[in-house]
């Protein structure tokens, strides 16, 4: 913003006061972001007292217009096909197609290749819910022109488990998915840049540790019904319970196993009403797959394979 915008700025937020913040109901997000941006400038500059507006009211406006927006536009990699998570460990969202269009154009030069996905206001809810199992917890909204950073839980906040047995919590593994989507964006981008090579170790370090402390869900089948749950959900096969686990692959070939981090990954390639999901740990699945190529994470995903020379790399890892 130059010095001549937050003057302009600063001069209109003067006469906002928290009896007339019902007036921002009608203003554009780049409006919002801008007076905001022009309150925080005047207040540090103590260019008008503190009383004579109300930050957090404009904020909240702000919030409320994002959740309602008709269309926003998220940046995803198209390399991942996940959202992009820049160097700030934020993603990137747009007011305006023609905002996302001008990023998008901008940062192929830089090599960075971006696909700017609609999102409808009835689809932005369900995309939150995405980050929280992503592990991303900010977003930078309108890159390239004013802009703000919102946190993940300001607009979606996580859900509540507290008193809920730990079997009926959905798996989830929002750190290792975080890890794996910012190894493999910055393993598959064609920038170079000094210290790439150092961060990629780093990068798959922190994914190899999360991969060994994780939990995963392996689709399963039953012959027969488990009897009922206890009063701690516990549920407990019958003697002669046969469990089939899913495999991949085609005729002539060994099978993979497919595992995924959570209920979401799950349900990109099995119906969970026909299949049911197995909670296993890194060691079951290595035991799982024992005879069989290896296992895929999240195959409909980054599809990232426990093959027999990653799962060497991996004890090795474990060693050290």
């Amino acid at each position: 913003m130059s010095e001549e915008q937050k003057d302009k700025a600063a001069g209109e937020v003067l006469f906002i006061s928290p009896m007339t913040m019902e007036a921002s109901s009608g203003l554009t997000i780049q409006d919002l972001i801008s007076m905001i941006q022009s309150a925080r400038y005047s207040k540090e500059s103590g260019a008008f007292e503190t009383g004579h507006f109300d930050a957090k009211t404009l904020l909240d406006s702000l919030k409320r217009t994002i959740l309602n927006a008709e269309a926003l536009y998220m940046a995803y990699d198209v390399h991942t096909n996940y959202p992009y998570i820049d160097g700030n460990d934020q993603v990137w969202v747009f007011s305006e197609e023609a905002f996302s269009a001008n990023a998008a154009d901008y940062y192929l030069q830089q090599l960075i290749e971006l696909e700017m996905r609609k999102i409808s206001r009835e689809g932005l809810r369900r995309m939150l819910a995405e980050l929280h199992l992503l592990g991303i917890r900010n977003l930078l909204i309108d890159n390239g022109q004013h802009t703000i950073v919102i946190s993940r839980d300001d607009l979606l906040p996580p859900p509540d488990w507290s008193g809920t047995p730990e079997i009926n919590i959905p798996l989830s593994n929002p750190e290792l998915q975080h890890a794996m989507l910012c190894f493999f964006q910055a393993m598959y981008s064609r920038q170079q840049y000094e210290g790439k090579n150092q961060y990629l170790q780093a990068a798959e370090a922190r994914m190899l540790d999360e991969l060994v402390q994780a939990k995963f869900l392996v689709p399963m089948q039953l012959t027969e019904e488990p009897s009922p749950p206890d009063e701690q959900g516990m549920k407990t096969l019958k003697q002669g319970t046969y469990i089939q686990f899913a495999s991949l692959g085609v005729e002539g070939e060994e099978p993979w196993l497919p595992v995924f981090t959570d209920w979401l990954e799950f349900e990109k390639g099995y119906d969970k009403t026909v299949w049911g999901g197995n909670v296993a740990t890194y060691e079951d699945i290595v035991s799982l797959s024992e005879n069989m190529s290896g296992a895929v994470i999240n195959f409909r995903g980054i599809g990232f394979r426990l093959d027999d020379k990653n799962k060497r790399m991996i004890a090795e890892y474990k060693r050290l």
